[in-house]
């Protein structure tokens, strides 16, 4: 009898935990995070009347910050007049401004593709929030 016990006691230990199970298919998937497009907001923040707009009206709102979430990651290139930036904060909004928004327009925003190889410039003309996310849904989807 004791012998069946410690058998039994064994076999509870090396039997593999029926509580934890790893369906691989769906662990791959949980480890491959997926790529948010960027957006590229040019800002004037303390100057550009359109920036102050959108960035309260739009970025600010609960609507595009739900749809954005998982989809967007937002990169500011501020370009005030009266706040002072940092040297690197400078460069680095200098060097995107060189390489998308030559033409010095604010408020400018560029979507970037997946692969950053292109981009698309969405025209921000005072939209409700809900505008300008179905706007931005239709150029993810290009």
């Amino acid at each position: 009898m004791m012998i069946v016990f410690i058998f039994l006691i064994f076999l509870n230990l090396t039997a593999p935990n029926p509580a934890v199970f790893h369906n691989k298919l769906s662990d791959t998937k949980a480890e491959k995070p997926v790529a948010k497009r960027k957006l590229i907001v040019f800002s004037g923040s303390d100057w550009c009347k359109n920036c102050i707009r959108f960035k309260k009206d739009v970025l600010s709102s609960e609507v595009f910050i739900r749809f954005a979430k998982d989809k967007i990651e937002i990169v500011t290139a501020d370009f005030p007049q009266r706040t002072k930036l940092s040297k690197e904060e400078v460069s680095k909004n200098e060097a995107l401004a060189e390489k998308y928004n030559v033409e010095g327009e604010f408020p400018r925003l560029v979507l970037l593709s997946e692969d950053e190889s292109g981009s698309k410039v969405i025209p921000y003309t005072s939209q409700s929030p809900e505008q300008f996310v179905a706007e931005l849904k239709n150029y993810l989807i290009q």
